[in-house]
């Protein structure tokens, strides 16, 4: 067994404090969760046994699911063309996704608030063009959250499917080719299901990503779209219920990882299938 350096122990150290403190505020997070004065399921029972409640969590997986399809939809072209493109062309992409990726979140918020609010960009080009006369309603609604959280998370959804993608022998293309293939069964039949562990990857941290989103909700959603995220900071910060706010918040993470437990086995069956 190959002996680990002392300098290896030392460039892991930083990700093994991250992980502590992580460790450490879950662990509080459950800890206060369970201080209930009523009993120690207090908190999750008034959670569980109150529809109002509930709305939150299932509101918060449908958007995120929105979100991650419509960051797919996107994501994945941009992901291949990235594979077939220039050296050239794929560090534009590469520099543009970045370049997005560290943005502030605020601004970029605001700036699609302004194309597409009321009085926005595509509806004033709507109206200039006839088409509608009352505007399109594209903000304020979970329609709007669904497009500022799959704007913010598409580097989330590219950069691992780029990578799997680009792993792909070309050699079975070419053979494909070779044998009568047209290039859209090569892609159904060969380039899609091979990059299914990034396309994985990708709903994994795009759907997650959304569903503990805050600023996003909160500013698109104008209080018309709370998700968990939003009633755990209210619970928390403006009515100091932070054993509720917990309590929540720990189960919309524990069905977070039964639906992306669910995910990954579904796609292990679906690749060994195909």
């Amino acid at each position: 067994m190959p002996r680990v350096r002392p300098v290896a122990w030392l460039l892991m150290l930083p990700a093994a404090l991250i992980l502590g403190l992580l460790g450490a505020a879950v662990s509080s997070m459950v800890a206060v969760s369970f201080s209930g004065a009523e009993g120690w399921l207090q908190y999750y029972e008034r959670f569980l046994g109150d529809p109002t409640y509930l709305a939150y969590v299932w509101r918060s997986f449908r958007v995120a699911l929105y979100a991650t399809a419509l960051t797919l939809l996107l994501g994945y072209p941009v992901a291949y063309v990235m594979t077939r493109a220039t050296p050239g062309w794929r560090r534009i992409i590469t520099f543009v996704l970045v370049l997005q990726f560290f943005s502030v979140n605020v601004t970029r918020i605001y700036s699609l608030i302004l194309i597409l609010g009321n009085n926005g960009v595509i509806n004033r080009t709507l109206r200039d063009l006839d088409l509608t006369v009352a505007p399109v309603r594209m903000i304020y609604n979970e329609l709007g959250v669904s497009i500022g959280l799959a704007s913010a998370a598409l580097p989330f959804a590219v950069f691992p499917i780029a990578t799997v993608l680009g792993r792909i022998p070309p050699s079975l293309r070419e053979m494909a080719l070779t044998l009568g293939a047209s290039r859209t069964r090569i892609f159904w039949k060969v380039i899609f299901p091979l990059s299914a562990p990034g396309l994985l990857a990708s709903v994994t941290v795009v759907f997650l990503y959304s569903l503990g989103a805050f600023a996003t909700p909160l500013l698109l959603g104008g209080g018309f779209v709370d998700l968990i995220s939003v009633f755990a900071y209210e619970q928390a910060i403006n009515l100091n219920a932070y054993g509720f706010a917990a309590a929540g918040a720990l189960v919309t993470l524990a069905l977070a990882f039964l639906a992306v437990y669910a995910a990954n086995r579904a796609v292990e069956r679906w690749v060994k299938l195909a």
